[in-house]
Order: C-alpha cells, then sequence, then structure tokens
C-alpha cells in the first residue's frame, strides 16, 4: 500500500499508558515514515488517556471490569473519528482485548503478534521484559502460537522481575534511570540472552538510547518499533 493517492488509511493511536511511551511511538513512526512531499505520509488520531487505571493493578486485584469498559469505548471512540485500523500503545491492556466486541477487537494491531511473528522470523535466545501484571495475567504465553516462540524465550526470575516492573514505572514517571541500561546489560549475561523482548511499551522509551543513530537495537525485539517499521503493511 502507498500513502500517496486519495484512499489513505488512518492509524488510530489509543496512548497515554503511559503518555511518554505513546508519545514516543508517534515520533518513530514519523520518523520511518515521513514522505517528501509531507502530504503523503501516514495519517493517525491519537487519544491519550492517562486516566485508565493502572493496568497491572487491576490485573493482580482481579478487578478488570472497568477497565474493559473503558478500553471498549476508547476504541469505539477512535473508529468514529475515522481509524481504520488501531493501535493500543500497552501490552498489559492486550489481557482484557479478546473479551471485547468483535467489531472494534478485530481493527486492533496485535502489539503480541507483532513479537510472535518478529522472534519467528529470526529465533535466538531472547528475554522477556514486561509489567508484572503483563506476567501474571500469561499474556505471551496464551498466544496461539507461543509454543513455536518459548523455546527462545526465558524470563527474569521474581527478584529481577519486582526490579524491572520498578524501572518501568520509573519511565512512566520521567525519573532518571542512572544505571538502568547497564542493568539491561547485566541480565542479558545473566540469563546467557542475545537480546530482549520489550514487552511493555514503556520500554520503547530505551530502545532510541540502545540504537543510537541505527534506528534500530539488532538485540531488540520492540512491538512498537515493528509496528512503525511495518506501518504500510499493517494499514494494508
Amino acid at each position: 500500500m502507498s500513502y500517496h493517492g486519495a484512499a489513505m488509511a488512518t492509524l488510530g493511536i489509543l496512548g497515554g499508558m503511559g503518555p511518554l511511551a505513546s508519545a514516543a511511538f508517534l515520533d518513530t513512526l514519523y520518523r520511518l515514515n515521513t514522505t517528501e512531499p509531507e502530504q503523503g505520509s501516514p495519517v493517525c488520531v491519537v487519544l491519550s488517556d492517562p486516566t485508565f487505571p493502572d493496568r497491572t493493578t487491576a490485573i493482580l486485584k482481579g478487578e478488570t471490569g472497568p477497565l474493559a469498559a473503558r478500553l471498549a469505548a476508547a476504541l469505539e471512540r477512535l473508529l468514529g473519528m475515522g481509524a481504520d485500523r488501531i493501535l493500543v500503545a500497552c501490552v498489559t491492556i492486550h489481557h482484557l482485548l479478546p473479551g471485547l466486541p468483535a467489531a472494534p477487537r478485530e481493527r486492533v494491531i496485535s502489539l503480541i503478534d507483532l513479537v510472535v511473528d518478529e522472534v519467528l522470523r529470526a529465533p535466538r535466545p531472547l528475554l522477556l521484559l514486561t509489567t508484572s501484571g503483563t506476567r501474571a495475567a500469561r499474556i505471551f504465553e496464551s498466544h496461539e502460537r507461543w509454543s513455536l516462540v518459548e523455546p527462545w524465550v526465558d524470563r527474569p526470575d521474581e527478584a529481577d522481575q519486582w526490579e524491572l516492573h520498578g524501572w518501568i514505572y520509573r519511565l512512566k514517571a520521567n525519573q532518571p534511570l542512572d544505571g538502568c541500561l547497564p542493568w539491561l546489560a547485566s541480565l542479558a549475561a545473566k540469563y546467557r540472552r542475545e537480546g530482549f523482548i520489550f514487552g511493555c511499551t514503556e520500554l520503547h522509551l530505551l530502545h532510541k538510547a540502545l540504537a543510537k543513530d541505527s534506528g534500530a537495537d539488532p538485540r531488540v525485539v520492540d512491538p512498537l518499533w515493528i509496528a512503525a517499521r511495518d506501518l504500510n503493511r499493517l494499514l494494508a
């Protein structure tokens, strides 16, 4: 699909969970897809709503009903704004997608699908980094093709998981992250992994720092970067 011409598909982005990560995704999307002239660049409608309840808290307490209602309403709002496909810039809330009505659910680009496809495209030993809510809900493990991916994937132990969860929330709060990248490097060595799956969209904020000038770090499977890279195909 080309963005040039009259029929230009529109991407809806449901962000705000957290807002810095979804803003960074929009930046990545346009860095990878801006055309000359700019009138051929992707059309997006963005709903950035940081008032969504905390996803991990809702999952761990078993109180996801209000969150699911908020998600369904936000997807309908984006469809009403003209979105053809929707990217939900939060992995943890993907836990609720199977329970939503088919019409909005089928418009969502699954970040879990993108990760699974990418790992199977280039299998190698990877460490899956997620929020504790995503881990408790077994969002990745519930994917229909997880058995094909699982031999290549390890998870941090319990202590490292809670430290990771703390780093994720410091990213959300825009706090200083001195020591974060060295800590990630130490995880790769500890678990004998060649790279990481960024199974939380907040970690997209680290991707640019890791990649430096190359545009992508080959060690990282980052679903937001993949979505930006493959936008033409995803909107076709």
